[in-house]
């Protein structure tokens, strides 16, 4: 008897048990020493039979690792990035959170692109568009960003603090929650992406357009949607309406003029293009002669919804504040990242965010909700949403029996 090898077969490979191992390395002493040399771990050949199995247990361990490396649904680090590269795709760097923040002020008064708003952790947030503040309402809602990249997350109104000096605008706020950006993409996102990102190299494809625009930086999350057919139609839980031979892309974060131009150099001229954001984008990289065609693309900037989780509980009154407190990081964490994720026009199921939770909190149900009163299992959202939770929307509270 020899010692086993890995095996390579039709199902993969195959790599021998311990076992086995032992029990090959103790045929080769027996060869080498004689039929009647002592099995016992504790003599000297045994010490030496021990070693050896841990050594060639440990190379094929390795071995299969290498090799699953080579697997975009195992592979991680440098092996990850290595097969992204065949999609030319790399690793996105840290994204900035995002916001809307509501300006008040005078009418027809302007709040430009750079406006810099201060939120009570001491973080600043730069509005990414301009407006003028609307006769009917008093106000104007703009998007903007975190000055810093990383998952910085701000509740309901602490987003307040104007920094910039704007005549005739009085106070700034965010209504709604902000939207976590990221650390650099973590291995389970970077799949995500490469596995929705093949055809980023094609062309009039929504999968072209989509893995275009979500290789951008500071791009949170794509949707994209056609309607090839003559008729108007509605799409998502939302029923957003699309003209005929139209392209819809729904994107949170990145900047306004590089989507639109991805959006123009993947999904093409023979389309109408479907949303609430209108950019005039100039084809300088296919025209240098100073007079650039332009074009007129259309996009979407979903709403940001705010999602508030409701975790029940069998014994609150043994529940203790830290508890609390790590399982509302908990959720806020899973709703930025991984499998559970917040994606536009995505569904949110509260019960699979329990994985998550420590045992010890005794969880019996969760619930969500968009206005924390109505309290669902899950909610289906639209092309034009997005949902964003904080810490003050996620609450622990007593399981109450359905009478």
């Amino acid at each position: 008897m020899t010692i086993p090898s890995i095996q390579f077969t039709a199902q993969g490979i195959s790599a021998p048990t311990r076992e086995e191992v032992t029990a090959g390395l103790w045929a080769m002493m027996r060869q080498a020493f004689g039929p009647n040399i002592t099995q016992d771990a504790r003599t000297p050949q045994g010490q030496l039979v021990t070693s050896l199995t841990a050594v060639i247990t440990d190379r094929d361990s390795q071995f299969i690792e290498l090799a699953n490396s080579f697997d975009p649904r195992y592979s991680f680090g440098k092996f990850q990035e290595a097969l992204g590269a065949i999609y030319f795709l790399s690793r996105s760097e840290a994204t900035r959170s995002v916001v809307t923040l509501e300006f008040t002020g005078l009418a027809g008064s302007a709040v430009p692109s750079g406006t810099q708003v201060q939120d009570d952790n001491g973080n600043i947030w730069e509005t990414t568009e301009t407006g003028a503040v609307s006769v009917a309402t008093g106000t104007v809602t703009l998007l903007a960003r975190a000055q810093v990249p990383g998952p910085i997350q701000a509740a309901t109104g602490t987003i307040n603090n104007l920094l910039d000096t704007l005549p005739g605008i009085d106070r700034a706020e965010n209504t709604v929650p902000a939207v976590p950006g990221s650390n650099e993409e973590s291995r389970a996102d970077f799949e995500l992406r490469r596995a929705e990102s093949v055809a980023a190299n094609s062309r009039l494809t929504n999968s072209a357009v989509y893995g275009a625009v979500f290789d951008l930086t500071d791009v949170i999350d794509v949707r994209v949607v056609d309607n090839p057919s003559d008729d108007a139609i509605t799409v998502g839980a939302t029923n957003y309406p699309m003209i005929r031979n139209s392209l819809l892309v729904s994107v949170v974060g990145g900047d306004d003029y590089e989507i639109a131009g991805k959006i123009m150099a993947k999904g093409g001229t023979g389309c109408a293009f479907v949303g609430n954001t209108d950019v005039l984008w100039k084809d300088t990289d296919n025209y240098d002669d100073g007079f650039p065609p332009e074009y007129s693309v259309k996009f979407l900037r979903p709403d940001i919804i705010p999602l508030y989780f409701d975790i029940r509980v069998a014994d609150y009154a043994s529940i203790t504040n830290p508890q609390i407190t790590a399982a509302r990081q908990s959720i806020a964490n899973q709703l930025a990242s991984g499998a559970r994720r917040a994606r536009i026009g995505g569904t949110v199921v509260a019960s699979s965010f329990g994985c998550g939770l420590d045992s010890a909190l005794g969880v019996v149900e969760i619930k969500v909700s968009t206005d924390g009163a109505t309290w669902m299992s899950l909610i289906e959202f639209g092309i034009d949403q997005f949902p964003s939770t904080a810490a003050n929307l996620i609450t622990v509270s007593q399981y109450v029996a359905s009478p």
